[in-house]
């Protein structure tokens, strides 16, 4: 007669504690609780992880940007050269150097415009704010 009171016993606690209902009705509070400062130290590395993956998706955005105005840099410095090698005139190599001039600054304002049509830049993250020690009282200056 015992040894089926305890059979019966440890079946009960068996079921009980196999039922995940039963386990989280006794615990109510969490077994592994964060501080604070320990959650705000993952929720900032969080943030400096997706900061650094937006800054890599803007720089990949930006780089055919680059390349294009460098491409378009380097066209109007090679037409430069190309004509300048025939100016006689000092109004012919004024009109070849506002030309090269000319297409220089159109390259930046045509890469400048791009790069604002992406957005703004991700912001870093900042750092979460050190807790004060309170063993010691603040010294004043006297």
């Amino acid at each position: 007669m015992i040894l089926i009171k305890k059979v019966g016993a440890i079946t009960a606690l068996a079921l009980a504690l196999s039922i995940p209902g039963a386990v989280a009705a006794e615990t109510s509070a969490p077994l592994n609780t964060l501080t604070a400062r320990e959650q705000a130290s993952i929720d900032f590395h969080k943030s400096v992880v997706a900061f650094r993956t937006a800054q890599a998706a803007r720089q990949a955005a930006i780089r055919p940007l680059a390349d294009a105005r460098q491409a378009a840099v380097t066209a109007a410095n090679t037409a430069f050269t190309a004509a300048i090698a025939t100016v006689t005139t000092q109004e012919g190599r004024d009109a070849v150097v506002k030309t090269r001039k000319d297409a220089i600054t159109a390259a930046h304002a045509t890469f400048k415009a791009a790069v604002d049509a992406l957005g703004a830049a991700p912001v870093k993250p900042v750092k979460p704010a050190k807790a004060e020690k309170s063993g010691k009282a603040p010294q004043s200056g006297n």
